[in-house]
């Protein structure tokens, strides 16, 4: 059979598949097939495609199976798709997304397989830009032709990127690249798994980032810096109260089920089968069941778990399913043939998946729902040490065997670490830079959590003279508590240099301490830029303090977009101060939502001065029970005021727990009072151990009028020494009646100078009763003259 030439060719316009008289795409015509079959493009869109926007579907019009909502069994008006269900992010949700219609930027969903996120982002898109065109890439190499075509052609569009971990990499999903559609105004809406988000996410020890990188050569640490630059919204698996009395009532039976029925399960969960489908594989191993089709799904589930990407081979999973069989009980499982095996896992339930889902060429793919399921449950088994091994031999290039890597360091176990290990320690030497630049960096991770800096911080210095910014960031750290300080402050401007926000904002931390203000501004303004919400804030505050108060707004403002909430707080700070009380109330009332302990105090101040004391003590609390003890205080005086002294000594004392020293004091003041001089004496020194000058001095004249001189000298003396003035009079009276005639002059002659008058008469009567009658003359006169002075009325 001949090829045919050129000439011969059809063009791919020229094909078209008809059935029953309608046009299709890709067709599958088959006498019978068991379960799902799934038609596979991993192409780009064409350029055609992405080149006019008139292509691209407005968000009213959107299909929200397109968008990639997970279907669910069809109900009475034969849809696959539910009503939707408000959940409790959608507030929270769709204000980002309408700062990010304003503004541009990236809003993103973060949960598990089946929790809801696309559907939910799908609505929030729906809600706030119906009218928005919607770009929709396959993949991140379709994103330059998107940002051309916007550029070109000025459409007012949405970029949605369901899956987010698909479009990273350079040239692709990058900070350049996101920096370039937030400057075009861009709202960019995406989602991702919890998975594949703590993968990419970077952890934190002692300020080093310790998250290794999931990907591989140019895509090293780009999902983790795009990630870190944007506050993301989780989305909880299990619906909370108010969700779940949001769908009592709603006529759709499948929703109506959910509710009945989903129990410890998400509602979202139910709806795609999931829980179903768990519990059906679960019980499959007893006898009588399928054990071996369990088998084979658990092999499946180990593989993806173990980082190696399906589709797996039919060879490969009957070959790891022997181990999951003999593990729950061998031949007195009396398990199915392979055959009857294979089809048990495939078969389609409730008209939705399968636990197998059979791909082309005998491969296979799991439901992502039972992967996920198993790394979040209890009960979960480590993956098996075969598993790791073959996952390893049968990783199909170099991206394969670093994402096992990844997923075998974050296993933890004996042998996975030692797979991780290996395989970093082999790539640290590959030929191409981008890859042995990676390899170090998570060697590196890895060594420092095994406990092993010396050799963390050579391959950091490997990593980081390869251009690796996270490297260069770890390393300023390590270099940073060896006392390498200059050395520190370079490799940490090396990462900032490179984009790397976290660098951004340690360094002009660093700055700001070394009071080289105007640089730290330069370098808080690059990572607030680029994302760093705390680089915004800091930004913010240094404007402030220099009164440039409409500047700082601005920051503080895009810190809250980027979800801090100490700048929603001080967005309300700015409200209270120019005497805006309803706007600032709503601040206030947002930074609290969001968690500010300081905010939820303010808000109680404000209704305690107008009197509403039943709200202020609803905020009090709210603030004292997230740690701030001064609500803690303001709660005893409250109560104090209210007569109620047993709730005000309470609520006083838990205070002092937390630190405040004026509860100290009054808690000391009361146990005096009452005979309780020891207790007295116990708060005062707690007070005095934290630095409390006024706690100190009264601590010292306490131990005076109990004749412990020797006990009195050390508070006194720290009081003194940090400028007191009733300490200072007092430490030397001390030292007078003690006949330490140098100690008490020092201390006389201190508080003389600072204007004491009982102070330069004591003086004046040591110096002559030491023969030094000119000194002795010069403080009476100096004497005189501080009283003529106190004589004076002020004048008003």
């Amino acid at each position: 059979m001949e090829l045919p030439n050129s000439d011969d060719r059809v063009e791919r316009d020229d094909v078209r598949n008809t059935v029953g008289g309608l046009v299709q795409g890709s067709v599958v015509q088959a006498n019978h097939v068991a379960g799902s079959i799934y038609v596979c493009n991993h192409e780009s869109r064409s350029a055609a495609y992405l080149g006019d926007p008139d292509n691209w579907p407005l968000t009213a019009d959107w299909d929200p199976i397109q968008a990639g909502v997970l279907r669910s069994r069809p109900g009475a008006d034969d849809r696959g798709i539910p009503p939707y269900v408000r959940r409790d992010v959608d507030e929270q949700l769709r204000s980002r997304m309408m700062a990010a219609c304003d503004h541009g930027g990236l809003v993103y969903l973060v949960g598990g397989s089946a929790s809801g996120k696309t559907r939910t982002a799908f609505e929030a898109m729906l809600a706030t830009m119906p009218d928005y065109r919607v770009a929709a890439p396959v993949t991140g190499a379709d994103l330059p032709a998107v940002l051309e075509t916007i550029l070109q052609r000025q459409t007012r569009c949405v970029l949605w990127l369901d899956d987010l971990e698909r479009f990273f990499g350079p040239g692709e999903l990058d900070p350049t690249m996101l920096a370039a559609f937030v400057r075009l105004r861009v709202p960019i809406v995406g989602t991702i798994r919890t998975p594949q988000y703590d993968l990419l996410n970077p952890g934190s020890r002692s300020s080093l980032d310790t998250a290794v990188d999931s990907s591989l050569g140019p895509r090293a640490g780009i999902g983790a810096r795009v990630l870190a630059m944007v506050e993301p919204i989780p989305l909880p698996r299990l619906w909370t109260q108010n969700e779940v009395g949001g769908a009592v009532g709603e006529a759709d039976e499948r929703i109506a089920e959910a509710v009945e029925h989903h129990r410890s399960y998400g509602i979202p969960e139910y709806l795609v089968a999931g829980p179903s489908i768990w519990s059906e594989w679960r019980r499959a191993f007893d006898i009588g069941g399928h054990p071996r089709g369990a088998a084979l799904v658990s092999a499946a589930v180990d593989l993806q778990r173990a980082g190696l990407p399906g589709p797996y081979s039919q060879s490969l999973l009957v070959d790891l399913h022997e181990v999951y069989l003999e593990e729950q009980g061998g031949s007195l499982l009396r398990a199915e043939s392979l055959p009857d095996a294979f089809m048990w896992a495939a078969e389609e339930r409730f008209g939705i998946t399968s636990p197998l889902l059979p791909i082309e060429d005998g491969r296979w793919l799991v439901f992502q729902y039972l992967v996920d399921r198993t790394e979040q449950s209890s009960i979960r088994s480590p993956v098996k040490d075969l598993v790791w091994q073959r996952a390893v031999e049968h990783a199909a290039n170099d991206h394969d065997v670093m994402a096992v890597a990844v997923r075998a360091a974050t296993a933890a176990t004996v042998v996975s670490l030692r797979v991780a290990e290996q395989i970093w320690h082999s790539k640290t030497r590959h030929p191409t830079a981008e890859i042995a630049t990676i390899a170090a960096y998570n060697l590196g991770v890895l060594l420092l959590e095994t406990d092993r800096p010396t050799e963390a911080r050579a391959m950091f210095l490997q990593s980081a003279e390869g251009g690796e910014p996270r490297a260069a960031f770890n390393l300023s750290i390590l270099l940073d508590e060896a006392g390498e300080k200059v050395e520190a402050l370079e490799w940490c401007r090396t990462a900032a240099e490179a984009g790397y926000t976290q660098a951004c904002f340690r360094l002009g931390f660093e700055l700001e301490n070394q009071g080289e203000i105007e640089e730290a501004e330069v370098w808080y303004r690059r990572g607030a830029e680029l994302g760093e919400y705390r680089c915004a804030t800091n930004l913010g505050n240094i404007m402030s303090a220099s009164g440039r108060r409409d500047e700082a707004q601005t920051w503080y403002s895009r810190a809250n977009e980027l979800g801090d909430s100490y700048a929603t707080f001080n967005i309300g700070l700015f409200r209270h101060d120019s005497g805006r009380l309803d706007l600032a109330a709503q601040w206030y009332t947002r930074a609290s939502e969001q968690g500010s302990a300081e905010a939820a105090l303010n808000l109680g101040v404000m209704r305690n001065m107008a009197g509403d004391l039943v709200e202020a003590e609803k905020w009090y609390r709210l603030a004292a029970d997230r740690g701030l003890a001064g609500a803690a205080f303001n709660l005893g005086n409250l109560f104090g005021g209210l007569g109620r002294d047993r709730d005000a000594e309470e609520w006083y004392r838990r205070s002092a727990e937390g630190g405040h020293f004026i509860s100290m004091r009054i808690l000391s003041r009361s146990a005096y009072q009452s005979g309780r001089v020891p207790d007295a004496i116990d708060w005062l020194e707690q007070a005095a151990a934290l630095g409390d000058c006024d706690a100190a001095t009264t601590l010292g004249e306490m131990y005076i009028e109990l004749d412990r001189l020797d006990d009195a000298i050390q508070p006194l003396t720290m009081a003194a020494e940090r400028g007191t003035r009733d300490a200072i009079f007092n430490l030397a009276v001390l030292y007078a009646n003690r006949g330490d005639a140098e100690q008490a002059q020092r201390w006389f002659r201190q508080a003389a100078e600072n204007g004491d008058i009982d102070a330069v008469v004591s003086l004046a009567r040591l110096q002559f009763e030491h023969g030094r009658v000119a000194s002795a003359m010069w403080w009476v006169r100096r004497a005189r003259t501080l009283r003529s002075y106190a004589a004076v009325d002020p004048v008003g």
